[in-house]
């Protein structure tokens, strides 16, 4: 009888343990959130840090670096190409986006030093800075097709079929024409939706436009340029044997021989002196796009236009002209100086039945790479 009585003894005692245990967790568990500062419902999850002082760079001194850097990369390429060139249409784009480039610096920097200002009732805020770099990167990405396509049908009318215009009328027809595809592109760029910031993203962090024009449009070239590697391998052959350093006009050239014969004949010898002639100037933009294919980096819209990438695919345009033109090429100024950065008459003439000196048309631009 003494038994179950000391049994019921211990189990009250445990029940009292217990209780007084629970009694104390829930008192620590109080003060210690009444320690707390006090969290909003809507302001979500906030990361405790150490105290340390980091100094991190905001997005709007990022971006003022990086398009500074590109404008400085489109100063170098103005100053490195041909003045005496002919008009063309990707000649007076890549002027105006050079124009547009200097103007979204000179927009961003200036809010970015006022930070809150208005003009004319219309406030200026850091919010500002985001927002017009994801209009221009969306009109930049939107226009890679249609620019090389103008300029394609440019080359199409005044290299393939030979039709010449007065130099006013030309130069108006492409101011127009530049003018059209930037106003067509920025109400695109205004009238689409823009996509919400990624989840893992803060939401100070602005996100941009990436296109997917200029991977296609790369991936195209670089396979151009493998298929007539490819197709000219034995003419590639015979053109690195004859490759020799020679002294021209007081500059070292290199040397490529065609042949004995005058004119030199062949298609796969033509596009093969085209393709030298573009990898002696492009092999490292050649490297660059290869680079870029592999990794498949994304490129934001307003870094992803350059004047740097239209010049490259105008000498590509151009070259593609001329492999078409042929046999039928005529040999004028105009036709042999459209294009600001390969002097593509060292590979031309050879292929040319001419009737006057050649060595005077060949001394008013000298380029690294002869085809003769």
């Amino acid at each position: 009888m003494f038994a179950p009585m000391k049994k019921m003894e211990e189990e009250k005692r445990l029940k009292c343990c217990c209780l007084l245990m629970a009694y104390k967790i829930q008192e620590i568990s109080l003060t210690s959130t009444e320690s707390m500062p006090e969290l909003d419902a809507g302001e979500g999850p906030v990361a405790l840090e150490p105290h340390m002082d980091v100094h991190l760079l905001e997005p709007s001194c990022m971006l003022i670096l990086i398009i500074t850097g590109k404008i400085i990369l489109n100063i170098f390429i103005f100053g490195a190409r041909h003045r005496k060139v002919h008009t063309s249409f990707l000649g007076c784009f890549c002027v105006s986006l050079g124009v547009l480039d200097f103007a979204l610096l000179l927009t961003i920097s200036v809010i970015h030093y006022f930070e809150d200002f208005a003009i004319h009732g219309i406030r200026f805020t850091n919010y500002h800075i985001c927002l017009l770099t994801q209009i221009i990167s969306h009109a930049y990405g939107i226009l890679h097709y249609p620019v090389l396509l103008t300029a394609g049908l440019d080359y199409y009318i005044t290299v393939v079929k030979s039709v010449h215009l007065p130099r006013f009328c030309l130069s108006f027809l492409h101011v127009i024409l530049t003018l059209l595809l930037w106003m067509a592109a920025l109400a695109f760029a205004l009238y689409s939706s823009v996509p919400p910031p990624a989840p893992e993203l803060s939401s100070f962090q602005c996100t941009f436009y990436v296109s997917s024009q200029t991977y296609y449009l790369s991936a195209g070239v670089v396979f151009a340029i493998v298929l007539i590697l490819g197709i000219c391998c034995f003419e590639v052959v015979a053109f690195i044997k004859s490759m020799k350093f020679i002294s021209f006009t007081n500059k070292t050239v290199l040397l490529f021989s065609c042949g004995d014969e005058w004119p030199v004949q062949g298609t796969k010898r033509l596009f093969t002196a085209l393709l030298f002639s573009f990898l002696g100037t492009w092999a490292p933009f050649v490297l660059l796009q290869i680079i870029l294919l592999i990794l498949h980096a994304p490129i934001p819209g307003y870094m992803d236009m350059n004047v740097a990438w239209l010049y490259f695919m105008n000498s590509f345009l151009v070259g593609m002209a001329y492999g078409l033109k042929y046999p039928c090429i005529h040999l004028t100024r105009e036709t042999l100086s459209i294009d600001p950065f390969i002097s593509w008459k060292y590979c031309i003439l050879p292929f040319i039945d001419i009737d006057y000196k050649v060595e005077d048309f060949l001394k008013e631009q000298l380029h690294p790479v002869m085809i003769v």
